[in-house]
């Protein structure tokens, strides 16, 4: 550690509160979660000497519907960091600053332990003189950042360091963004400043590696089913040699899409096998689980089935796509005598297949496997 290294952590969508409906009745544990991961980002800011930790936006799930339990953990947490380590704290899109939303009202409690700064339109910039650091935020009055946020940002002079907090999505970062949302143009931003604390997405990102570097850190938990690469921080050590970054793993949960083609699978309990070859059963790691390929007209395997037995074995399980497909044995539903009903019905259906393109093929296609099933006598569901 050089003498004038500045040592730093970078969070942000911590989402304190989520509802979590899609994990049903475990919301409660993962909500729990959440806390678990914002103590651990604070344990590791006191391990590795930091002297400041940036939260870039969201530290709660609503600006305004916020449970007092949860305040109180959050302010008591943070002010745990300890005297030396500062923590500026940026309103969010979903925590934005407005009036009697909970950054404006508890503003003053969670700056009672003198080492806390929650930036607001009036302040959006916290100066450390002891540190010669100046933190900039663009701070959020509304869910999406104003047009130019970033380009009115203007580093100070008489600081060693400058650094840049906005929440938002960087437009030509990723993926394409929602029109309706205004996006944060990293080109704008003027010179002179040595790092870029983004938050709004869920995964860690490298936006730019230098001039200066612009991170995300990612949400330090899952927060949302859709968003791989969360359960991560940012540390950050800024010196006169340059700015040196890492990526840390802080969340306890994992999300892992796992597909399994099911073809050639005659049952459930097959299909539960195959799943669990595929992951290892783990009770903190969530499934998306898509299902593909053929089965057989006399295979008798239930998917809904197949997840709640596989729930046991993981944190979560979730079946995505509308996979497997019933297969459409042409030459066996040939074989069945025309003099039958099922018979007739077959090579109706097969000729109305055979006409057909797109979707409607698709849905005369599962027509016949339902029709099928039907005049055997099972239950098609």
């Amino acid at each position: 550690m050089s003498a004038d290294e500045l040592r730093m952590l970078h969070t942000s969508d911590v989402h304190l509160g989520a509802p979590f409906r899609f994990l049903g009745a475990r919301g409660d544990e993962q909500r729990r979660a959440l806390r678990g991961a914002l103590e651990r980002t604070v344990a590791i800011a006191r391990e590795r000497d930091c002297r400041l930790i940036l939260v870039a936006g969201d530290l709660f799930d609503s600006a305004f519907d916020v449970r007092e339990s949860d305040v109180a953990f959050a302010a008591g947490c943070l002010a745990g960091a300890g005297p030396l380590c500062r923590v500026v704290i940026l309103p969010g899109s979903h925590d934005c600053h407005a009036p009697g939303s909970v950054l404006d009202r508890e503003r003053t409690r969670f700056e009672a332990c003198g080492s806390v700064v929650v930036l607001t339109p009036g302040r959006p910039v916290a100066l450390f003189p002891d540190l010669s650091l100046a933190v900039h935020g663009a701070v959020l009055t509304a869910p999406s950042p104003a047009p130019g946020a970033l380009g009115a940002l203007a580093p100070l002079s008489e600081c060693r360091y400058n650094v840049c907090l906005a929440h938002g999505s960087v437009a030509g970062a990723g993926p394409p963004l929602d029109p309706r949302e205004e996006p944060l143009r990293l080109e704008e931003l003027r010179g002179g400043f040595d790092y870029v604390a983004f938050g709004h997405w869920h995964s860690h990102r490298c936006v730019r590696p230098d001039g200066p570097p612009a991170y995300y850190s990612g949400s330090p938990e899952i927060v949302a089913r859709d968003q791989q690469g969360a359960g991560t921080v940012v540390s950050v050590a800024l010196s006169s040699a340059g700015t040196l970054v890492e990526r840390l793993d802080v969340g306890r949960r994992r999300l892992r899409r796992v597909s399994v083609d099911c073809t050639g699978l005659g049952a459930t309990e097959e299909l539960v096998r195959k799943v669990a070859e595929a992951a290892a059963p783990d009770p903190d790691l969530i499934v998306e689980l898509e299902l593909s390929g053929y089965v057989g007209m006399e295979a008798a395997i239930d998917a809904e089935a197949a997840a709640a037995v596989l729930a046991g074995n993981y944190f979560s399980v979730r079946l995505a796509g509308e996979g497997p497909a019933r297969e459409i044995a042409r030459d066996e539903l040939l074989a069945v005598s025309e003099d039958t009903v099922a018979g007739r019905f077959a090579r109706i259906m097969l000729r109305a297949i055979d006409g057909a393109a797109g979707a409607d093929r698709g849905l005369r296609e599962e027509a016949l496997q339902i029709g099928m099933q039907v005049l055997k006598g099972r239950d098609p569901s």
